[in-house]
């Protein structure tokens, strides 16, 4: 019996019977209900390692009305390119750059993907091409360097978990075809020097990509907030494509990303001819897909506007800060100086903590690679659920303390 069908509402046998006829709408969804029993709410207070969230409105009434309409077919839905041109308006004003190509993919995995294709198939040398990637990478490259004809050259980090500049800057002279950095490690937060590696990649001639799913509507309203984070962004000498994810801190539904250009002639090796006449050709992997998430961006965007999205960058430093000091009353040792939202808590066993921590009902994550307690801040928590978080995360790492 595979776990499927162990786990299937009303038993096994009233399952195939179930599937075999049909139920009735009310049916399905109380199966639903009872299929998603055991998930946890981000607002309930114990979730603190996602970086995503519930959609804001109108993002999710938005997502629900327009399921049907086809990324894949623009002569029926010529909403969708326009929509296209100015989520990637919006996205590239973000960046300093609201001339910027674009397109939409459902997250920064695929975006992250179409970025080293496109520097794969623009690669005019002899040999596989070689990708500059630090350690603090997302672990979608390792998938993409398995899918690619490309090699990997890897840069240690330093103290803070960023890529290590002179380690960097000796990898340039190998002249990799794509260099990688990142403005917000999903691991730790950690903002790479992109003002000053970009510039001196772009003087080897190498063309840089961010990844800035993490740090996308954070890392361009915190310098504004006083915090001292390296400039970042399309505006960036060297940088020639940024991808971001709305879904997180965006306020949008998953699966909602974005691979942003600096030029747009950039996106050319990504064209793949459609075999139908009329049908508009694509730039990202996928074909027929919804354009939900792509209007349910759209609407969150213009809802939100950068006033908004500056004042809830500003709550979730507020919120990270807080934190901190509630770590810091509690006895417990910050792993690491947080740039954004990552908070390390140091302790002796994090594994058995982490654990000890679900059994108590809260989601907290522990970095498998550099052996710290990772929380989250992010906007679905109060000051009085991070309290009773790092309260019951203090009494866990005394429980299981040798």
């Amino acid at each position: 019996m595979t776990a499927g069908r162990r786990t299937a509402p009303g038993g096994d046998d009233a399952f195939h019977r179930a599937w075999r006829a049909g139920l009735t709408t009310e049916q399905v969804l109380d199966e639903i209900w009872e299929l998603r029993a055991g998930d946890h709410d981000y607002a309930d207070g114990t979730v603190f390692n996602s970086i995503c969230s519930e959609p804001l409105d109108p993002a999710r009434q938005v997502f629900a009305e327009h399921l049907a309409a086809n990324m894949g077919d623009h002569r029926i839905f010529p909403s969708l390119p326009r929509a296209t041109a100015l989520v990637t308006r919006m996205l590239g004003d973000l960046l300093g750059a609201p001339d910027a190509g674009g397109v939409p993919t459902s997250g920064a995995t695929e975006a992250n993907l179409l970025a080293v294709l496109a520097a794969v198939r623009r690669h005019t040398g002899s040999g596989r091409p070689r990708v500059l990637l630090a350690r603090n990478a997302h672990f979608s490259f390792e998938k993409i360097v398995a899918l690619l004809p490309v090699e990997p050259v890897w840069v240690p980090l330093d103290d803070r978990y960023r890529a290590e500049p002179a380690a960097y800057r000796r990898a340039l002279a190998t002249r990799p075809a794509l260099a990688v950095l990142t403005t917000g490690t999903s691991e730790c937060g950690a903002v790479d020097a992109v003002d000053t590696l970009a510039p001196y990649a772009a003087s080897h001639g190498v063309p840089v990509h961010i990844d800035g799913a993490t740090g996308g509507f954070l890392v361009p309203f915190a310098r504004e907030l006083g915090h001292p984070l390296p400039g970042t962004g399309l505006t960036t000498e060297g940088v020639v494509s940024v991808s971001v994810d709305p879904h997180k801190y965006g306020g949008a539904p998953i699966p909602s990303g974005h691979l942003l250009v600096r030029d747009p002639a950039w996106l050319a090796p990504l064209r793949s001819a459609s075999h139908y006449r009329g049908a508009a050709d694509h730039f990202g992997l996928l074909g027929t897909r919804s354009g939900a998430a792509l209007l349910a961006t759209y609407a969150v965007l213009r809802r939100q506007g950068r006033a908004g999205y500056r004042a809830d960058a500003a709550e979730v430093f507020r919120l990270r800060d807080r934190t901190l000091e509630l770590l810091a009353r509690a006895g417990l040792r910050s792993a690491f100086p947080p740039e954004l939202m990552v908070v390390g808590v140091a302790c002796p066993d994090p594994e058995a903590v982490q654990a000890e921590m679900e059994r108590r009902g809260f989601i907290v994550s522990v970095s498998r690679r550099f052996g710290f307690v990772r929380l989250v801040v992010h906007l679905h928590q109060t000051e009085r659920q991070l309290a009773r978080l790092v309260d019951e995360l203090a009494d866990a790492v005394r429980e299981v303390a040798p």
